[in-house]
């Protein structure tokens, strides 16, 4: 996940211990290069789920439901019993400095059982109509629920298009996790950040990480502003409203992923590894100060696609904005970033770190985001491992220093059973890839880096869970290894010292 300033540096996806910032075929045998401990392999790699094919896996909510919510053990009113979105159609009016902006979101949903009405996420957005397939029905706005009633039942199967008008405060709003999320005003622009509840506040949405589905924004600002957001960019058009970017986003995602940034932004476009698009956002005034960033990227995507498998999205880019210093977030193929962290140019420990663990979530949350969020730890585990991975691979901290370091700080609590208030705590991070590290010397590196690939290359496009992950670990070693995972994951007090190793 991100991260902000509260006295230390946070990051919804990379912590250090001095500075938190945050089923198909089996693939051929790896090679192991190096010894666990000190450094990486080079896995062979398998051939990724396209995300935009139909026939690709489709995400499900497999969780008991409470009525309102779906029963995620950690935000139990998140997510809407019986339906499916399919598609959001985000149109939006944000001027600067204004204190509210102007939305329509157009729901494409499938019913997944008979519905006499639905719900969708909806915290402090103001809903003046909502309409569906274009004729107009009753609603009652009991935050954090906006109910909705069809002028007739839906039936299981039913696909819809639900049509909302509303307004939105354009300042960030207290999650239950601690953090501001929303749609946030800055002084030349604005940014959105989402995870793991802050769709609902600017965007009424199954605001759920399971429910993935497709996008497109329509973002109109002030003259001579820029609007980002996740895809691709298909139109820009200059009318008397100000200026309108259209992007689309067909790949499957989760609400708690989507990126809007207004600004003076410059996009610069590059090719990566195997010709993968990279489109990037930076302020105008600091193109030259983040170039050695945008340099970085194809170099980083190169070395972890040899231990992931081939990047999982159809492109990737950075995002670095206004926003307060230690903002790290890991917005679908497009990470976000804070300009503060990186104003020297200098590629240094901390701008190493916050790259590599965001990009690492481009496979580790992004492609493959978690079914619930006690199962938080699929994502920033290993996306602390993978920065480790690259921190030891630059010369800025070995592995296994930084894998006794994530031992050895461990407070009590266990990676795999996280309450609210721990999810995006050290166990989550640099504790949990403690646990990604004694996994990997208890089933060795063969076996992990096929693990990892296959996790990738199975799911894309989906959410999983924790019990999905240990099912495939026990696929892919032929063995049963529920013992590692209760002694490791789900154990408050894990062992001091980690496998000997295979």
């Amino acid at each position: 996940m991100f991260g902000f300033v509260l006295g230390c540096v946070l990051v919804a996806c990379s912590t250090t211990t001095t500075i938190r910032v945050e089923r198909s075929d089996r693939t051929p045998p790896i090679t192991a290069g190096t010894t666990p401990a000190g450094g990486t392999t080079e896995p062979a790699e398998t051939t990724p789920t396209d995300p935009t094919d139909s026939t690709s896996p489709i995400d499900t909510v497999p969780l008991v439901d409470t009525g309102d919510g779906i029963g995620d053990p950690l935000f139990p009113d998140l997510g809407n019993p019986g339906i499916d979105v399919l598609h959001y159609d985000v149109q939006v009016n944000a001027q600067p400095d204004a204190p509210t902006l102007d939305g329509t979101v157009i729901v494409t949903l499938r019913a997944t059982r008979d519905l006499a009405e639905f719900t969708l996420d909806a915290t402090t957005p103001a809903v003046a109509t909502v309409s569906i397939d274009d004729a107009p029905v009753e609603f009652v706005h009991e935050s954090p629920e906006l109910r909705i009633t069809p002028a007739s039942p839906l039936a299981a199967g039913d696909e819809v298009d639900v049509t909302i008008v509303y307004t939105a405060p354009t300042s960030a709003q207290d999650s239950p996790a601690g953090l501001p999320l929303g749609w946030t005003n800055t002084p030349g622009g604005s940014f959105v950040l989402d995870e793991p509840d802050g769709m609902r506040n600017w965007l009424p949405s199954n605001d759920h990480p399971s429910d993935k589905a497709s996008y497109r924004f329509d973002i109109t600002v002030g003259f001579g502003l820029t609007a980002v957001a996740n895809g691709s960019l298909t139109s820009h058009t200059t009318t008397d409203a100000g200026e309108t970017w259209v992007w689309d986003q067909p790949e499957p995602m989760s609400t708690y992923l989507a990126i809007v940034i207004v600004g003076d932004y410059e996009l610069v476009e590059g090719v990566g590894p195997n010709g993968l698009p990279l489109v990037s956002a930076v302020l105008r005034s600091d193109r030259a100060t983040m170039q050695p960033f945008l340099d970085s990227i194809a170099a980083q995507i190169d070395f972890l696609d040899d231990l992931f498998g081939p990047f999982p999205l159809a492109s990737y880019g950075i995002a670095i904005t206004e926003s307060f210093p230690g903002l790290a977030m890991e917005t679908q193929g497009l990470s976000l970033f804070s300009r503060d962290d990186f104003l020297d140019g200098e590629l240094g420990f901390l701008q190493e770190l916050l790259l590599a663990h965001e990009l690492t979530h481009q496979w580790f949350g992004d492609a493959v985001s978690p079914e619930q969020w006690d199962d938080i730890w699929l994502n920033e585990s290993f996306a602390t491992y993978g920065q480790w991975l690259w921190l030891d691979h630059v010369g800025l901290q070995t592995l296994q220093a930084q894998a006794l370091s994530g031992l050895e700080n461990r407070p009590l609590g266990a990676t795999g059973d996280p309450t609210v208030d721990e999810m995006f705590g050290f166990n989550s991070y640099d504790g949990g890839a403690a646990v990604v590290h004694a996994l990997r010397l208890t089933i060795g590196d063969d076996a992990f880096f096929t693990l990892l690939q296959r996790w990738i290359a199975d799911n894309n496009g989906t959410s999983r869970s924790t019990a999905d992950f240990i099912a495939l670990t026990n696929e892919v070693t032929s063995s049963d290894q529920t013992a590692f995972f209760d002694e490791w994951l789900f154990a408050t007090t894990v062992p001091s010292e980690f496998p000997e190793g295979r």
